[in-house]
């Protein structure tokens, strides 16, 4: 079984390793190294997730109200800070505040395999403007693509290398592809329908402080996944959460119109 790493505050979970030298090796040169300095307005629905700790996760706006993540980030916080609208880390357009009451984390999140790694964070009522928009999720159907061969777009703040003591200043965005989970099981057994899987040949991949972050398919850039975990650097697969398998789930807790 290759080696599963877990970004989830600051990879606190870290499964199937064999020792702490492999993980520091095999580490190197990860992360959205070969990402690009995003545009103001060009992903106006990513959101940033600070915990009391000081620890940054990523987020999608979906609703006036609503914040969509991973549940590996607010299963152990209280609350968020959550800044809005900008692409600088520094100069939020806008501040909310999330309680702990205010944070719904699927009651089927296994944190050892990162399944059902969802969360919804509701915050106060936020203006839409040119650069505070909600993404576009799938539409609920009956039957959905499963999205391999898709390019794919992932954005977030997170360290762009392992070894780094500092995150961007500015959202950090990269292209990867989706791959057949047949082909991604191959790399790592745990892989199940839920979750959905892609790589990147430049080895740009999410790291920590992008986990919650969306998976955006191109050209139209509706969100098909929750970023979640490191699958396998040698082959650059990353692994998210497949966000249509929680349509109803999302629809059910939030009202909104999917």
């Amino acid at each position: 079984m290759k080696l599963l790493i877990v970004f989830a505050l600051t990879l606190a979970y870290v499964s199937l390793v064999s020792t702490a030298s492999v993980l520091q090796d095999q580490a190197e040169n990860v992360g959205v190294i070969h990402g690009h300095d995003a545009s103001p307005g060009q992903f106006p629905y990513q959101v940033q997730l600070i915990s009391p700790n000081g620890f940054s996760f990523g987020g999608s706006l979906i609703g006036h109200e609503w914040v969509l993540t991973a549940a590996s980030c607010a299963k152990f916080v209280k609350n968020f800070t959550v800044h809005l609208g900008s692409i600088r880390r520094s100069a939020p357009l806008v501040t909310r505040f999330a309680s702990e009451k205010d944070i719904i984390i699927h009651p089927g999140f296994h944190p050892n395999y990162m399944y059902n790694d969802i969360a919804l964070v509701r915050i106060p009522y936020v203006e839409y403007s040119k650069n505070l928009q909600p993404v576009k999720l799938p539409k609920i159907q009956p039957h959905y693509q499963t999205y391999a061969g898709s390019e794919a777009t992932i954005t977030g703040w997170g360290e762009t290398t392992n070894t780094s003591t500092t995150e961007p200043e500015i959202l950090q965005y990269a292209n990867v592809k989706v791959i057949k989970n047949v082909e991604c099981r191959a790399k790592a057994h745990i892989i199940e329908f839920n979750q959905i899987c892609a790589s990147s040949a430049s080895g740009a991949l999410p790291w920590s402080g992008d986990v919650g972050g969306p998976l955006l398919e191109l050209p139209g850039l509706s969100q098909i996944g929750i970023t979640s975990f490191l699958i396998n650097m040698e082959d650059n697969i990353g692994g998210f959460t497949r966000v249509t398998i929680y349509l109803g789930w999302i629809k059910e807790h939030t009202g909104l119109l999917l």
